[in-house]
């Protein structure tokens, strides 16, 4: 008799993601996957097709939250532009936490195969573009307006920072929190 595993596609998940966070997406095959999720590889591939794939699809759902609250922030168009950097720090640095810094390609060198696939890109500039918008919105220190591309680099500036220092101080939360406040606000009025 077939061995029967509850929510079989959500187990699939978890063990995955849980291998692509300790290990890299560069590290970790179909067959640790199969292993940890306890199913047979050929089980694991009517399921996804590739590595690729289940990797994409872990990484679109775990960043939909995140894309929703940035876009949440970027409807307050009423409260003051500190308190707005400070929810966008605030959402960026928790959701980072909670997917343990899954998504650190978007920032740095990511695998040729997630370079050239389209979801990847798409979910990549999404995200940047997301936050450049919120940046965008509020406004600079007289001295930056002579940046070209200011919004470009401060959101690029702000992603990279709040992966290092999480992957930094994990255990300092709040003071990472503060810290990248206080560092945005150096920039804004």
């Amino acid at each position: 008799m077939p061995k029967i595993i509850k929510d079989l596609e959500k187990n699939i998940k978890k063990s995955a993601m849980e291998l692509f966070i300790n290990y890299g997406y560069e590290q970790v095959d179909m067959k640790m996957i199969s292993k940890k999720s306890g199913i047979a590889v050929g089980t694991l591939y009517n399921y996804y097709k590739s590595k690729k794939l289940l990797y994409m699809d872990i990484l679109e759902e775990s960043w939909q939250s995140t894309f929703l609250n940035l876009d949440e922030i970027s409807s307050l168009t009423t409260i003051p532009s500190k308190e707005k950097i400070k929810k966008l720090i605030t959402t960026l640095y928790e959701d980072t936490e909670t997917r343990n810094g899954l998504g650190k390609y978007f920032l740095g060198n990511s695998p040729f195969e997630l370079n050239e696939d389209e979801n990847f890109n798409s979910l990549k500039n999404n995200l940047l573009t997301k936050v450049k918008n919120i940046i965008s919105s509020v406004s600079k220190i007289e001295t930056l307006s002579k940046c070209n591309n200011v919004d470009v680099m401060l959101t690029e500036s702000l992603l990279l920072l709040i992966l290092t220092t999480f992957q930094l101080h994990p255990e300092n939360k709040n003071d990472n929190i503060n810290f990248l406040v206080e560092f945005i606000n150096l920039s804004i009025k």
